[in-house]
Order: structure tokens, then sequence, then C-alpha cells
């Protein structure tokens, strides 16, 4: 009989029991009796052939694969094709066992393969991979149909519709495998990594894989598959699309083991931020996921450090996660350490810049999320002016009044806005006791001092007391050696010293203090002469007479007459020439300065009057000399 080819456009003559294998593609049969029929016909068509020495093989090959691209791609068989797919895969392996004999092009072959093909992801996506089935479990026959070759017929992904006809190849070839070699199964990596290039995302894998889940319940997708996906099929075309959400989601449904995704996962990332693969919001939305982890979430924020990555991106993902969410212990602990050792070298500008996004910050955050938030900014800033300020090649850039502006910062961001908070403390010192010329005398070093303090905002220093604020060790470089030190203290200093202290509180601590450490570096066997050489010099620079507003004489004679006179009254008493200040600070007592402990003085006053009335009774064991001396205080006072 003859039948006209619709690849040649002509008529051609083909065997009967070719037209046998045709008519049967187009019958209703049910699914076995279907490939029954079609393997008992071809069973025929064989020995026909061979009895008329393949005459008409060629045309009855080409009429074959018409009959069959006709019975698949015809909407009444449409039904049916769900249970019998699997039957045009034998049908196609014979006609390809035809066309080798005959050495043909396979150009039908292929035309045929692709509708096959087709016709099966259809089928797949359909029935929610549910169907097609390998029916059959002929170990002989399905190593014949070899389902698992037309995989190399899938190169690329361009769309869902290639996808889907990846999953169902997959998905027989799978069910192939279990039956003919139950210890080699076939692996989802050896499918995946022959596909290039893949024209959808990932977050379209994982969909449409979830879509049909069920239909690899016996062979999932695993880690080492889901790992090469993420390495070279792109993440997510969706600019608002949550692609890490949707991956954490995935590995969740199908139970794999999430530290060891991301483990493995952690090289991938790491790369694609040295790339600047990932949007920034995608990154935070990584490192919220696994917040709860510190090993991973340490793993992923250091990766994010990562040169490329400039301090202004670093800072705005901190931002980010101090926005969208509350931050826990786990980041807080982690993005204090990294944040402070990324930042700490940065240039002053691109620090100031960086607080300044922050101010927007701190209006918008919730309370709840303040003082984490405002807790990191500050151990931030400790680190930065910590590095910097005792970093040569950075601190000559740190002037007073940018570190005016840091001192605001760091006040702001202090939970009970003192100057006693760490990074206060450290602009403090370096603000107002570091020194630029060691060189000078001592007087002139307190004489800068005060006017530094003098030019500071004194509605700020005016909080806090000084007591709390200024460490003794800050005060090293301004302690005077007595008496020597102090005897170099002409009138004209003394008098440009009291000038810029403008009874300034802290000035006037840090003056009481320095006499006090001064006075404790003396030997105790030298005070009586020390105290003699500091009377001596109060007369030379006029300042032995008391005046009310000579606030730095009176701290200094109160100090001497506390540490040295009060202590000591029996030995200081028997040194000649002590009178000025002696005199001076009776003189204070007498106008009741606020500077002058009156009871102390008033003690000291009863002990020498008990002194001389037991030296007039006797009944002491002073000599001479010391009723003299003592009489000589009567006679002061």
């Amino acid at each position: 009989m003859k039948y006209v080819s619709r690849w040649f456009k002509s008529e051609k003559e083909i065997s009967e029991a070719a037209n046998h294998i045709g008519s049967v593609l187009h019958d209703d049969t049910d699914e076995q009796s279907f490939f029954d029929v079609v393997f008992s016909r071809f069973d025929n068509y064989d020995q026909s052939n061979q009895a008329h020495e393949n005459k008409t093989l060629s045309e009855d090959t080409d009429f074959i694969i018409q009959c069959a691209i006709d019975s698949l791609t015809s909407p009444e068989h449409l039904s049916r094709q769900s249970k019998q797919i699997h039957v045009f895969f034998y049908i196609y392996r014979r006609t390809a066992e035809y066309n080798e004999y005959k050495k043909r092009c396979n150009a039908q072959l292929k035309e045929f393969q692709e509708k096959l093909l087709e016709r099966l992801g259809n089928v797949f996506k359909s029935t929610k991979g549910c169907e097609p089935n390998l029916s059959t479990t002929n170990k002989d026959l399905i190593e014949r149909i070899d389902i698992r070759q037309h995989l190399v017929a899938v190169t690329e992904i361009k769309d869902l519709e290639k996808l889907n006809m990846l999953f169902a190849l997959y998905k027989l070839s799978f069910q192939s495998s279990l039956v003919v070699n139950s210890d080699i199964r076939l692996q989802w990596i050896d499918i995946v990594c022959k596909i290039r290039p893949w024209s959808i995302s990932l977050i379209d894998f994982i969909a449409q894989y979830l879509e049909c889940k069920s239909a690899f319940e016996h062979c999932p997708l695993d880690i080492t598959a889901l790992i090469y996906l993420t390495r070279i099929v792109k993440l997510s075309k969706s600019v608002e699309m949550p692609p890490f959400d949707i991956l954490h989601n995935f590995l969740h449904e199908l139970k794999l083991d999430y530290k060891e995704f991301y483990n493995q996962f952690l090289i991938i990332f790491d790369e694609g931020i040295q790339k600047a693969f990932y949007k920034q919001a995608h990154v935070c939305q990584l490192l919220r996921i696994l917040s709860t982890e510190e090993d991973l979430f340490t793993k992923y924020l250091s990766a994010c450090c990562a040169p490329s990555m400039s301090p202004d991106q670093l800072w705005g993902i901190f931002l980010n996660l101090s926005t969208n969410g509350g931050i826990n212990k786990i980041m807080q602990k982690h993005l204090s350490l990294i944040l402070t050792q990324r930042m700490q070298n940065i240039t002053i500008e691109t620090f100031k810049r960086c607080n300044g996004r922050s101010n927007e910050v701190l209006k918008q955050i919730k309370d709840e999320n303040y003082q984490i938030f405002a807790g990191i900014l500050d151990t931030v800033l400790y680190g930065f002016l910590n590095k910097q300020l005792n970093d040569q090649q950075y601190s000559c850039y740190l002037t007073d009044y940018i570190l005016k502006e840091f001192l605001n910062i760091a006040l702001r961001l202090s939970p009970t806005h003192s100057l006693q908070h760490p990074s206060c403390l450290l602009i403090i010192r370096h603000l107002l006791f570091k020194l630029d010329n060691y060189g000078i005398v001592i007087s002139e070093k307190i004489t800068r001092l005060f006017i530094r303090l003098n030019n500071l905002d004194k509605g700020v220093f005016q909080t806090d007391d000084p007591a709390s604020i200024i460490k003794d060790e800050w005060l090293i470089d301004y302690i005077f050696h007595i008496p020597q030190d102090w005897l170099m203290l002409i009138k004209y200093d003394y008098d440009c010293l009291t000038a810029v202290c403008q009874n300034n509180s802290w000035s006037l601590y840090i003056w009481s203090r320095l006499i006090q450490l001064s006075l404790s570096k003396v030997e105790t066997d030298k005070w009586n002469a020390t105290v003699a050489h500091l009377n001596h010099w109060m007369i030379n620079v006029g300042r032995d007479k008391y005046t009310a507003n000579d606030t730095l004489t009176i701290i200094f004679v109160n100090t001497i007459f506390d540490t040295v006179i009060f202590k000591n009254s029996k030995s200081v008493l028997f040194v000649p020439n002590i009178g000025s200040i002696l005199t001076y600070i009776l003189d204070a007592r007498q106008n009741n300065d606020k500077l002058v402990d009156i009871k102390q003085v008033d003690d000291f006053i009863q002990k020498v009057n008990q002194s001389i009335k037991d030296i007039l009774s006797l009944n002491s064991k002073f000599g001479l000399l010391e009723f003299l001396v003592c009489k000589t205080f009567r006679d002061l006072k």
C-alpha cells in the first residue's frame, strides 16, 4: 500500500506489516493491551521485513514515525497518553534501530523525539508529577528502551516546559535504574551537571519542584545537586522575591540538613559577595535566617567583610538588620565585634558619614531595639577612637573640633547621657590631657589645660562631677616635683594660671588633685623642709595674705594643711618660717571659706591649745623649744 510522506511530499510504498503498526497507534485500547499489541505488531513486522529482505524498511520506518507523531499530537488521544507514554519510548527505540541498520539520517527521528519529550513534559505538568510512570519491570525491555539516553537531548533549560521535560525524564530514568541495576542508581547531580545554560532562576526551579515533589518521593533532590545548582543558576530574577527565604523553606520541605547545606554554600556565598552578586536586602535576609545559629552566622557575617565590600556597604547591612526586625544576642555580639574590626581603620569622613545614616535609624527604631542598636554604635565608636587616638598615623587628623563632634555623638549614645561613658572618657582624656609638647614647664602645661577646659561646652561639662570622670593616671604629666618645680613658678606665671582658671569646677578639681598627688610624692622625712620652702614661695609671689577670690591659693594652702600640717602637727609646728601658711589657713577659717574644712581647722586649734595647756601645767614632756613654738602659734591667732 501507499501513503503520503510529510517529509518527502510524495507517495511512498509501505508494507502491510508497517501499516498494522500505524493503525494500532490510533486505537483507544487500555494501557497494558496497547503495549502488548504494539509489541506484538513490531515482532510481526520484524518477521515480515526479514522475509521481504528489508525492501521497504526505510519507507516503513518513516511511516511508523509519522503515525507516532500524529498520535502524540492528536487531541483525541491526549487523555490516554499519560498512561501510555512509555510505549512511545519503545516505538522510538525500534525505529532508531531500523535507522541504524539502514545508516540513515535521523532528521525524522529527531522530530519524533522532540514531540515525545514535549508530550512527556506536558503529561508530567498536568498530573503534577504523578504521571508518567514506568509500567513494566521487564529488565531486558527496560534496557532496550533506554529512557536515560533521552537525557542528552535536554542540554539547556530555557523555560519551565523544558524543566518539566527534564523532571519527567529523570523520574522515568530513576525508575529504570532501580530495575536495571539496584546498586548503581541515578543521582540528581548526574543530570543537572550536564545542563548548560539555565535560563530560569533557582527560585523557579524550586517552585516547580515543590509543585510536583511527590514524583520524587523515592529520589528527592539532595544537597550535592542543590549546591551545584546554587553555583550555576541565578538565584532570582525578581527584585521583590525573597530568594533566601524560599531556599530555606525548600530545605525544610525536603527535610535536608540545613547546617550541612549552609556550610557547603558558604564558598559560593563568599564568591558572590566578592563579585557583588547579591543585593543587600538578600544578604540581610540570609543573615537573619542564620541568626539563631552562632557558628553559621559568624561565618556568613565574616564573608560580608570581604575587601570588595566597602565600609558603607557593610554599615548598610547593619542598618538593614536593625530596622527590619530585632537584633538578638548572637547578632549583637558578632555585629559589634566585626564592625569594630572593620571600621577602626576607615577615614574620619567615612565614619562620620556612616554615623549620619545611623542617626536617621535612631529616629525610627523601635524602643525595644533602641538600646541594643545604640550599644552596637557605641562599641564601634569606642573601637574606632581607641585605634585612631592611639595610632600616630590617624591621631594627627583628630583635631579638637572633630573630637568635640565625636563627644556629642558619644553622649547621645550613652544610656545615662553621662560623661562617665567609656567612649566619652576616651575622648576627654585625649581632648584635655594629651600633650603636644612635653618640653614645656609644668605651669605652662596646666595653663594650657585650663584654657582647653574654658573652650569646652560648659553645659555639657557641668552636669558631671569631675571627680567621677578624671583619673589620676591622666594627670601624670602635670604633677609637680615639689619643691623644685614649685619654686620655679614665678609670680607672672602664677598670675596667668589663676587668671585662666576662671573658677571652672573642673579646673579647680584638677588643681586640687594635682597638689595632692604632688605632695604625696614627697618623702615623709622631707615634709618639714618642704612646707618651709612653700611658705617662702607664697611670700615671694605675693600670695601670703588670704583673699577670698584667690581660689587656687586657698586650695593650695588648704591641701598643704590637710595633707601635711594637720596629720603631722607635732612635727611641723617645730619648723620655723611657716607662719604665712598658718596665718593664711586661720584667716580662711575666720572668713568661713567654703574651700576650707572648718571643723578640721578647729580641731587643729584645739589640739594646739591643749598642747599649750599641757606645757604650762608641766604635764607635758615638751621642752622649752616646744613651748616657744606653741606660744608663737597662739600669738598668730
